[in-house]
């Protein structure tokens, strides 16, 4: 058996309830409007213990909120509170609605006035073209060119789409009912999804060449696999058979490589090349909470974790592992992009994505519950 809806495979967007601060559907974002700022150079600093130090560029993103997803040539996505409403009951409580915004790599546009105020939209992934694919109250969506198309309708024999991703040849992948069984399907903008895959396997990501990573069930533990653009699987063997991995990203074929980044239960993230078929932990000596987010052909990955010694929220750090699975890189050594003084307190810093160019996506919200997104280009 797979996730149905509304499982972590399969969320609908959330409407979400405050009292003194707006939250976001993830619990470690919050939403703020900031001045777009452009902070070049490199920034050497020393990095916590068991992680090594890093010189970076870091560009500023304005983000209404969240960021969701980088492409491989910098656009990314997110979603933002656009309007909220106080209910009258007591006591009394505000409920918030989402709309999905887009950096172009030169300015940010809020795409609130594409759906209705209460559509509750968020988008999930971006491609090179700007497009967008996302979920909002009626179902799942694909953004393009100004236009969103939704992939379920009274003719498309479907329901209960979700997207998850988007490649640059105009491709998503998700799930969805066909005819009554919820299986893995593709969806191109104003077209009908199409089942790929078997009804057993739950889709996750796909890269440019129409590969496909995901998971299913081995008996009782999930584990990850890729599947080619044939159709052919490739089961990823777990860190350990009894424990359940997931993957969260899959690499493009550059460079004759194709990783994939995730995580396994017990806080423990892999990386796994295909074509050599090789299998590695990625580990932080003395972290807590320690997961992947993302890799590129290099098999650079990226991620996030408590640092030693420190605690939930304010301890989190972005990281990227470069060679080292067992050394990862603080990206925010010495407060790099995440101040702990000035905006306040950086809470819940993050790493979300890494490019092609080995762009980072990243991220932190203070304790006033300002966002900041930023932009980090790693110097040698």
């Amino acid at each position: 058996m797979i996730a149905e809806p509304g499982s972590r495979l399969g969320p609908g967007p959330a409407l979400h309830e405050t009292r003194k601060m707006v939250m976001t559907a993830n619990s470690i974002e919050t939403i703020h409007s900031a001045k777009f700022a452009l902070l070049s150079g490199a920034l050497c600093a020393l990095a916590a213990p068991a992680a090594s130090a890093v010189g970076v560029s870091v560009q500023e993103i304005g983000s209404p909120g969240p960021a969701m997803r980088m492409s491989s040539n910098g656009r990314v996505a997110g979603f933002y509170v656009a309007k909220c409403t106080t209910l009258s009951s007591q006591p009394k409580r505000t409920i918030c609605y989402n709309a999905p915004w887009l950096f172009d790599g030169q300015r940010v546009s809020k795409l609130s006035g594409l759906w209705p105020s209460n559509a509750n939209a968020m988008a999930v992934a971006v491609n090179d073209a700007g497009e967008l694919v996302g979920a909002d109250l009626t179902g799942a969506w694909f953004y393009s060119n100004g236009n969103v198309d939704y992939a379920d309708s009274s003719t498309s024999g479907t329901s209960s789409t979700r997207l998850a991703a988007l490649n640059n040849n105009g491709v998503a992948v998700g799930m969805s009912y066909v005819s009554g069984v919820y299986r893995p399907v593709t969806y191109q903008f104003n077209g009908v999804a199409s089942p790929v895959l078997a009804s057993g396997y739950a889709t996750v990501d796909i890269n440019d060449v129409g590969m496909i990573t995901g998971w299913f069930k081995n008996g009782n533990v999930e584990q990850s696999f890729v599947a080619d653009a044939l159709g052919n699987i490739t089961p990823i063997p777990n860190l350990d058979p009894l424990i359940n991995c997931r993957p969260a990203r899959i690499s493009q074929a550059n460079n004759g490589n194709v990783w994939v980044v995730g995580n396994c239960a017990g806080n423990r993230p892999f990386r796994y090349e295909l074509t050599s078929g090789t299998l590695t932990e990625l580990s932080f000596a003395g972290s807590s909470n320690l997961s992947a987010a993302s890799i590129n052909s290099r098999g650079e990955a990226v991620g996030s974790a408590v640092k030693p010694g420190a605690f939930a929220p304010d301890g989190y750090t972005a990281l990227v592992w470069l060679s080292d699975p067992a050394s990862p890189t603080d990206l925010n050594a010495n407060q790099a992009f995440a101040p702990a003084s000035a905006k306040g307190v950086a809470w819940n810093v993050h790493a979300t994505d890494i490019n092609e160019a080995g762009t980072v996506l990243t991220g932190y919200n203070d304790m006033s519950g300002n966002f900041y997104t930023f932009l980090l280009t790693l110097i040698p």
